[in-house]
C-alpha cells in the first residue's frame, strides 16, 4: 500500500511540530526546572527561554530563530487542524521548516546545562 505525499507531508509537519514542542520544553525546565511544564502557557512563551542568559549578539540571532520557529509551529497546526489553505503544504515548505526546527534544535543544545533545583 502506498500513502500518498500529501498525507506523508501531513505527518512530517506533525513531526515538526513536536520538535518544536520539546526543545520549547526542555528550554523552559533548563530555566525552570523544579516547576511544571504545563505552567509555562504557549509554545511561544515557552521558545522565550532559549533566550535566558545570551549576549547581546547572540540574542539577536536566536531571537530571530525563534520567529520563525513561532511562525513554523503556527503553520504546522494549520496544516494538522486542517484550515484551508494550508491543507496541500508543499515539500519545499516542509524542507524549510524542517530547517528552522534543526535550527531551534541546535540552539537548545548549545545552552548551558539545566539547572538543578536546590
Amino acid at each position: 500500500m502506498t500513502i500518498p505525499q500529501l498525507t506523508v507531508r501531513r505527518v512530517q509537519a506533525m513531526e515538526l511540530r513536536i520538535r518544536i514542542e520539546r526543545v520549547a520544553i526542555d528550554a523552559w525546565r533548563r530555566v525552570c526546572p523544579a516547576a511544571d511544564p504545563s505552567e509555562s502557557g504557549q509554545i511561544a512563551a515557552r521558545l522565550t527561554f532559549l533566550l535566558v542568559g545570551l549576549d547581546e549578539v547572540r540574542f539577536s540571532v536566536v531571537y530571530r530563530a525563534i520567529r520563525f520557529g513561532r511562525h513554523v509551529y503556527g503553520r504546522t497546526s494549520d496544516v494538522l487542524h486542517g484550515r484551508v489553505n494550508m491543507v496541500n503544504v508543499s515539500r519545499v515548505e516542509i524542507d524549510e521548516w524542517r530547517e528552522a526546527v534543526e535550527r531551534l534544535e541546535e540552539i537548545a543544545k548549545s545552552l548551558p546545562a539545566r539547572k538543578t533545583p536546590d
